[in-house]
């Protein structure tokens, strides 16, 4: 499922919308930057490259707030976040963010 992401068409396809999301179950974890197909999370203490995770949050959309849930793996680790890759994500999740993308990029 992940290739199906994570193409280079499908990257070109979803602009990273800047946001603040809090994550579920993690205290000093934000949101910054979101599309369909990952996220960087702002973090002190960042996971390594490769750490596999499951993330829980919610967008604001259509006057409501809705849950997302996806599996994910850190790309990339830095001294303030890391880069994370949706690697499984139910398809309704997925079309939450992509409408969620196109209302406000």
């Amino acid at each position: 499922m992940a290739e199906e992401f994570f193409d280079i068409e499908s990257r070109r396809r979803y602009p990273r919308l800047e946001f603040g999301i809090r994550v579920f179950e993690e205290k000093d974890w934000m949101i910054r930057d979101l599309n369909p197909l990952g996220c960087f999370i702002e973090t002190s203490n960042p996971l390594p490259i490769d750490t596999e995770l499951d993330l829980q949050f919610q967008i604001p959309l259509d006057s409501q707030y809705l849950p997302i849930k996806a599996k994910g793996v850190v790309r990339r680790s830095e001294p303030d976040g890391m880069a994370i890759e949706f690697t499984e994500m139910q398809p309704i999740y997925f079309a939450y963010l992509e409408k969620f993308v196109e209302n406000y990029y």
